[in-house]
């Protein structure tokens, strides 16, 4: 009989370290990765969500650095369930705003580099398992221009279908994002094959005023836990929402008023500038993931609170991870002592609503790794 511990419950995206090489990303895995599951999980198998940009993904491809990983997770009891293909460039300590979206599937690039994740992380998927490969939904609305667009984009993913299919061990998981040309659901998207899922976003949820409630989990194939920010639309609302309007990612405002949506911006700054026109009941919220242990400050809510118990107990039957990659642009006020720290903390927070058996060793920490 086996009694060893279950592996840990979830994992945490790691979009949130540089990985635009695959140095950077091995400096993430021997620092930050440990870090964290030395403080959530020092005595369990821990998940792993790996982010690879081009770059770092056809490096990490080499015969040599497969090897690499594969020996390293062997030694740091870590297994490697998904990765995050959405960005296709660096994503951390740059401007990104609607670059994140390019290549977009109509794009050939687009096809190869997601060809190649799924593929990549076929060889590390254990026996039994599906791993599961983000990407993006089409590409950014604005840059969707004719019917050709949705032609040669849905065409390319029904190649990367066809591969998954013939892998047998990874399916594709479409990110919805606000602004953007699929949507959650979108039959086009379904129609090429059980091998295309959805990823749940949280946050991108919230901000299109989307209850979890109601969601049909039949393709969900993956579940990231996040949190955007809501207020209401009134003036010391909106002075305290503007240091969020920061430089590098895009942060999709909607304002709704009973549920409906009445104003939608790109961008947190001209939602700032236009949100005086409309009424001071409205409820506003914006795409910028919050850490879950944030409760909110002054009139700024997290809508963490929207994630009702339900949730959990659905997550869990999808590969869930914690998406907060804006650690590096949080106000200074709202950043832990360490990355590690804080996202360690946001692991136990939400562990603790998957159920009781996932809290095992949730309050360990290494001494030394302050």
């Amino acid at each position: 009989m086996n009694s060893s511990p279950p592996r840990f419950p979830l994992s945490y995206c790691l979009n949130v370290h540089d990985a635009a090489t695959w140095n950077a990303v091995r400096k993430a895995l021997d620092t930050e990765v440990l870090a964290v599951k030395q403080r959530v999980a020092p005595d369990r198998t821990f998940p792993l969500s790996l982010h690879l940009g081009n770059r770092a993904l056809r490096e990490a491809s080499a015969p040599a650095n497969r090897a690499r990983l594969r020996d390293w997770l062997a030694r740091n009891d870590c297994v490697l369930l998904a990765l995050n293909a959405f960005p296709y460039g660096r994503f951390q300590g740059v401007r990104v705003k609607e670059n994140v979206y390019r290549p977009n599937w109509t794009d050939p690039d687009r096809l190869a580099y997601t060809r190649l994740a799924c593929a990549f992380l076929s060889g590390y998927v254990p026996a039994g398992a599906t791993g599961t490969v983000t990407t993006v939904p089409g590409g950014w609305r604005g840059e969707w221009i004719s019917p050709d667009d949705d032609y040669a984009a849905l065409k390319n993913l029904r190649q990367a279908a066809a591969l998954c299919r013939d892998l047998g061990k990874v399916r594709i998981a479409v990110e919805p994002e606000p602004g953007c040309a699929w949507d959650l659901f979108d039959k086009r998207v379904e129609n090429t094959g059980p091998e295309i899922g959805w990823c749940l976003d949280a946050c991108h949820a919230a901000v299109e005023f989307r209850p979890l409630e109601k969601i049909d989990w039949s393709r969900i194939v993956r579940m990231q836990l996040s949190a955007a920010i809501e207020c209401d639309n009134v003036p010391a609302a909106r002075a305290a929402l503007a240091p969020f309007a920061e430089p590098n990612y895009l942060h999709q405002t909607r304002a709704a008023l009973d549920g409906e949506i009445i104003g939608e911006w790109p961008d947190l700054a001209p939602a700032l500038a236009e949100l005086p026109k409309l009424p001071a009941r409205a409820v506003v919220r914006t795409h910028y993931h919050v850490p879950l242990t944030w409760k909110g400050s002054g009139p700024l809510r997290s809508t963490r609170d929207l994630l009702p118990p339900a949730i959990f107990k659905k997550a869990r039957q999808v590969f869930g991870e914690v998406e907060t990659y804006t650690y590096s642009v949080l106000p200074e006020k709202m950043r832990s002592a360490t990355l590690a720290d804080g996202i360690a903390a946001e692991l136990r927070w939400a562990a603790a609503r998957y159920g009781s058996s996932s809290l095992a060793n949730l309050n360990t920490v290494s001494p030394g790794l302050a």
